[in-house]
């Protein structure tokens, strides 16, 4: 492989309670022998950030699609992405070479736009009401990009960093894309999870703030990327 793309959300991003090197996507690194890390993750960042940074960025790998490869977070449901009412926010990122050399850049596909979370709070948002319909049309979007990405030869992995999905969340509207992400072998969402292979084994650093959806450490990391990352590689 020749780089490796991150995307996704504060479990992602470089220097949250772990160093790039010793954290989950890092060890992937490491493993798949690649030159370079881009890591475009940012705390907060919800699916919608990253379904746009990932179709908004394709410029940069069209033309490699087989010889990169693709880890896409997918963070807490709950959140939202809005335009930032003229603010021009900029979106910053980090690309990591093989020693562990670091640059910073902007990605412009992402300018003006901000996250913000509700965690179903928010009784204006239907979307988040129920966590049923929550996570069906995640997944509708996650079928979409399945297709795309594999159409593409694409190499790549869709996992989820926060709670795991129900599995049983069988009802009419949701039942194809369930069964869909279910029997895909590239998309990681319903079992061991990085929260949930961790939870009641090993504390998130920041457990005092965040409790059990807090972010973890080098051990955290090592076991998700052990559990789950590695042998799909």
């Amino acid at each position: 492989m020749n780089k490796l793309y991150v995307f996704g959300d504060s479990y992602t991003t470089p220097y949250c309670c772990v160093d790039p090197q010793d954290s989950f996507w890092g060890l992937a690194g490491k493993h798949l022998g690649v030159k370079q890390i881009v890591n475009v993750s940012r705390p907060v960042n919800s699916f919608d950030s990253v379904c746009q940074l990932l179709i908004g960025m394709q410029n940069q790998y069209k033309y490699n699609w087989k010889k990169d490869f693709f880890i896409i977070g997918l963070p807490p449901l709950e959140r939202i992405t809005i335009f930032d009412d003229h603010k021009d926010t900029e979106y910053k990122s980090t690309i990591f070479h093989q020693d562990w050399n670091e640059i910073g850049t902007t990605i412009e596909a992402h300018r003006g736009l901000v996250s913000h979370q509700f965690y179903g709070e928010d009784q204006f948002l239907i979307t988040h009401a129920d966590r049923s319909w929550t996570e069906t049309q995640i997944l509708r979007e996650i079928y979409l990009l399945t297709k795309w990405l594999d159409g593409v030869g694409a190499n790549y992995l869709i996992c989820n960093v926060s709670k795991p999905f129900d599995k049983n969340n069988l009802w009419g509207p949701g039942e194809f894309v369930l069964k869909h992400a279910i029997d895909h072998d590239r998309c990681l969402l319903f079992d061991n999870t990085y929260y949930s292979v961790n939870y009641d084994i090993h504390k998130p650093a920041d457990y005092d703030l965040y409790g059990w959806d807090g972010h973890h450490g080098a051990e955290g990391n090592k076991l998700y990327y052990e559990t789950s990352i590695k042998d799909k590689l």
